[in-house]
């Protein structure tokens, strides 16, 4: 009896520290354009955090509406998506996790149309 449940202890504890503690290797970079990393690239791990967070600054122009400005990636430890406005700045954020580099950024480039 006392083999059965030492086996199942370190199962257990297997299980814990392989299956259950699943890590996310996230891309960072403070100022990434155009799908290249302009300053301070390298990569972050969560473990029991939320995970990967990329946010998308945009700045306001009157001529021209929303315009992307940069992107910053990170690892989050309260990523939540949303949108956030100060002033002429409009911060949108994306949360992702369970997919290592999730948080590369893949969206258009915005082009600024000024007629």
């Amino acid at each position: 009896m006392g083999k059965l449940l030492l086996l199942l202890l370190l199962f257990g504890a297997f299980y814990l520290v392989f299956i259950q503690a699943k890590t996310t290797v996230c891309m960072v970079c403070n100022n990434f354009k155009r799908g290249h990393c302009l300053s301070g690239k390298s990569n972050c791990t969560t473990r029991y955090s939320p995970g990967c967070r990329t946010r998308n600054f945009f700045m306001f122009l009157d001529e021209g509406g929303w315009v992307h400005n940069h992107t910053e990636l990170d690892c989050s430890n309260a990523c939540l998506a949303e949108n956030m406005y100060y002033g002429r700045v409009k911060i949108s954020t994306f949360c992702c996790k369970g997919e290592d580099f999730c948080n590369r950024y893949h969206g258009r480039v915005v082009k600024k149309n000024i007629f």
